[in-house]
Parts: C-alpha cells; sequence; structure tokens
C-alpha cells in the first residue's frame, strides 16, 4: 500500500507502508512538484494517480512506471475535487461549476457538465457508476444521470455543503454542512438520520456501509452509526485540523476478514495509519505507522498493489478519424487540447533511496 499525500506547498508526496514486527513504517517513495499551486484534490484508479491544484490542472501519473502521463486542461478554476470509477473513467470538479467525465487511457473528456451557479466543492460517483451527486456553492445538491451525461434533478439545501458521499451499497447518501452530517435514502430520498459532530467537518469517509468516520476542526476521529445515530467512538488523533481520512482493506499478512486500515492526515504535518475491526468499532483504532512530513498536508489517495492498470483504448475516436486538414482546422480554433503533454518526453518522479 502506498500512501500519496498533497499539500500547501504545491508537491505531492509518496510513503510505502512497509511490514517490521509490531510496528510498520511508512517510507518515503517518491516526490513530485509540478504544479505551480496548492494541491487540493488527490485520488488513484488503478496504477494512475490524479492531482488537482488551485494552478487549474489535473496532473496525471503511471505508478506502475514512475512517469508523468500529461496534464489535463479542461477547468477554468481550481480543482476542487477527484474520483476514480472502477479504473476506467475519472470525475472531476472545479471553482469554475464544472464537472468533467474523462476516459481513461485516451483521456478524453467524454463530458463537461455545467450546473451549478458557483464552484462544486464535492462530488461522489454512485457504485452502480449510473448516477453521481455533487454539492456546491449555490446551496443545492445536484444529480447527475451519468449514462446520459445530463442533469437529473436539483435539490436546494438551506446551507453551502462541504461534502457528499455515496454509502458503499449505493443506498444512502451522506451530506456534510459545517458541523453536521445528514445522511439520506436514496429510494425516497428523505432523511434517515442527522448528526452533529460539534466542529466543523473537513472530511469523512465510510467504513462499513452504517458506519461513518468523520473529522475536521479539532484534533479528533468519531465514528457514527447511522443506523442509531450516535457516536461510538471518539478519540484524539492529531494535534491540529484533520484534513483527509480514507479506509482501506487491510492486506498486511496477519490481517484478518474485518480488519481495515484507516489513513488520516492533518495540518500538523503527520501522516497516521490506523488499524481498526469493523466488529468492533466502539474501541479505539491502533496505531500502526505514522510520519511527520513536515508540510502542511491537504489532500489524499491510496495507491494499492492488488489494482489493475487501466486498459488503453484501442478503438479510433471520431477525432482520430478525421482527415488531417480537418484536425488541423479544428485545433487552431481550439482554446486549448484536453490533455498537454510533458516537452521532452515523459518526466520521471523523484525516487526516493
Amino acid at each position: 500500500m502506498e500512501v500519496v499525500v498533497g499539500c500547501y506547498e504545491q508537491m505531492l508526496l509518496g510513503f510505502r507502508l512497509v511490514e517490521g514486527g509490531e510496528e510498520c513504517k511508512l517510507e518515503p517513495t517518491f516526490t513530485d512538484n509540478s504544479h505551480t499551486g496548492c494541491v487540493k484534490a488527490v485520488a488513484s484508479g488503478g496504477h494512475v494517480l490524479a492531482s488537482g491544484s488551485t494552478d487549474e490542472t489535473i496532473h496525471l501519473y503511471n505508478m506502475e512506471t514512475r512517469t508523468e502521463l500529461g496534464t489535463l486542461l479542461q477547468h477554468d478554476g481550481s480543482i476542487t475535487c477527484l474520483q476514480f470509477y472502477d479504473s476506467s473513467h475519472m470525475l472531476s470538479g472545479a471553482e469554475d461549476g464544472t464537472m468533467c467525465v474523462w476516459q481513461t487511457g485516451t483521456w478524453e473528456c467524454l463530458k463537461s457538465m455545467r450546473g451549478h451557479k458557483g464552484g462544486i466543492n464535492s462530488l461522489s460517483v454512485h457504485p452502480s457508476g449510473k448516477l453521481a451527486l455533487s454539492v456546491g456553492k449555490d446551496k443545492t445538491i445536484r444529480t447527475w444521470n451519468l449514462v446520459t451525461g445530463r442533469p437529473a434533478y436539483t435539490t436546494n439545501i438551506k446551507q453551502v455543503a462541504d461534502l457528499i458521499h455515496w454509502s458503499p451499497k449505493g443506498d444512502m447518501y451522506a451530506v456534510v454542512t459545517g458541523n453536521k452530517i445528514n445522511v439520506y435514502r436514496l429510494e425516497t430520498a428523505g432523511l434517515k438520520c442527522s448528526l452533529d459532530a460539534g466542529r466543523r467537518v473537513l472530511t469523512m469517509a465510510y467504513i462499513t456501509n452504517t458506519a461513518l468516520a468523520v473529522a475536521g476542526e479539532d484534533r479528533n476521529i468519531q465514528i457514527l452509526n447511522v443506523e442509531t445515530g450516535t457516536c461510538t467512538c471518539d478519540f484524539s488523533a492529531h494535534e491540529n485540523r484533520i484534513k483527509s481520512l480514507v479506509c482501506v482493506r487491510d492486506h498486511r499478512s496477519d490481517a484478518g476478514e474485518t480488519d481495515l486500515l484507516m489513513v488520516s492526515i492533518s495540518s500538523d504535518g503527520y501522516i497516521k495509519v490506523w488499524a481498526l475491526k469493523t466488529d468492533q468499532l466502539e474501541k479505539t483504532p491502533t496505531l500502526v505507522a505514522q510520519h511527520n512530513t513536515t508540510a502542511r498536508l491537504t489532500a489524499l489517495a491510496i495507491v494499492t498493489t492488488q489494482s489493475a492498470e487501466p486498459k488503453l483504448s484501442t478503438t479510433k475516436t471520431a477525432q482520430e478519424k478525421k482527415l488531417p486538414e480537418e484536425k488541423e482546422a479544428e485545433q487552431k480554433t481550439e482554446k486549448r487540447k484536453n490533455v498537454k503533454e510533458k516537452k521532452g518526453g515523459k518526466k520521471k518522479l523523484k525516487i526516493k533511496n
């Protein structure tokens, strides 16, 4: 398992979780400073890593060959959120109010959808890949039909929502506004439960279909039960605000079926890895590894060795089938290309020895 973080210092940092007796270590693997602005979003799909920044670009990396693939230039605002679906597609949201659907491999922008009258704060793809939800500064929740590439409907809310996430089974979704987490049923669109974290929530991650880990403007992580509407565990994790949480299966050699790893990052510069069991969520998770990056961390993604590399498309697009003269004429009228290749060939990531 490799942990990749972004920071205010415009860098990406990579760390591999290495087993070693009772304690694990986070060993540095690479650094990259391709962005010219704060890194606000990081996501992984298969062996592809994507990072979005206030410089309005999305950078792509092949984590298997350790090379940079290129840069996506579709958005006209800071990139706020990225999510892969099934290693075949990626969605991006930005301050320009647009949400783009990308096909991995070719990195063609299949659809650029505009609906929000302001920046997009968060997006989430349904496990089926047919729907997506987004929240923005216009105090709305937008539902998108990804099959047709069109908006389905809009829900007005009283406050600006900061985060939105589908549950693992896709039968519920959670919306964060300030310090409140509202969980809705998909079937009825009715409110299932409302939880108050007691402080502004900056990140949340589903542990199971009915358990949420949330954290934000203090040093604690809370584990909430959406069935009972209660907090089952509340523990001190960092010395400063917690910026991101990610939960993944524990693939260590001694891990069981109910074992998970939760990774947290904070403005205190620390990356921490916690071990927990899904059938014992009332117990405080065990700290298994930590590393002080000395950077102001902002975004987090996990690259797992179990992921498969996305397959490159072998079918020609309509653009590829056009005559050279037509291509040249269209390229001259385009504002810019979707993918900008690095000059001088593919750039290698700076590997840490």
